[in-house]
């Protein structure tokens, strides 16, 4: 996790940023100019597949770090779009002010820590893709961030974890909660 002084010195140095309830952090196709902390509300990323159907590849919520790194990064145009759940504040830093942050050697250690650590999620998530089947991925999911479903609905919690909604359903019926020991 992202520790309490990179957030809050974020925080501190980030514009505000208000994203209305269904608008957009970036647009798919368009360059991400900020990244950012969630103060409040709730995004989802997500890429449109050849049949329009949206599948969710990140959930942002409160004191999450939010942006389309590869094209923060490279000034490429992103592959997913990011966009508001609920109206959300996001303290941001826009690239023109990264690059000046960057020249000073505790700024610069202060990246790399939220480099690595979208590094090591990323990782994490196709890991747990790969080798754990959908009931273990829903336990690690509510065991890694408490209020998951108090931020986000079931059909987009169930894309991010790539099953459909019925599974999220039936999983959640069973009351799984109680087969952890």
């Amino acid at each position: 996790m992202i520790t309490e002084e990179i957030l809050n010195k974020i925080k501190l140095i980030g514009e505000k940023m208000l994203i209305r309830k269904n608008d957009f952090f970036v647009k798919e196709n368009f360059i991400c100019d900020h990244i950012g902390v969630v103060e409040s509300g709730s995004l989802y990323s997500y890429f449109e597949d050849s049949d329009c159907k949206i599948i969710v590849n990140e959930l942002y919520a409160k004191d999450c770090i939010v942006t389309s790194y590869r094209s923060f990064l490279t000034e490429i145009p992103s592959p997913a779009s990011i966009k508001a759940y609920a109206d959300t504040v996001i303290h941001v830093i826009s690239r023109e002010k990264y690059n000046e942050l960057i020249m000073d050697k505790q700024w610069l250690e202060l990246f790399k820590s939220i480099s690595d650590q979208l590094f090591i999620n990323k990782c994490f998530k196709e890991t747990s893709l790969i080798k754990l089947n959908a009931k273990d991925r829903y336990l690690e999911l509510i065991s890694v961030r408490k209020n998951i479903e108090q931020d986000f609905p079931q059909h987009l919690i169930a894309s991010y974890l790539k099953i459909r909604p019925e599974t999220l359903s039936r999983l959640k019926s069973l009351d799984i909660r109680q087969d952890k020991s």
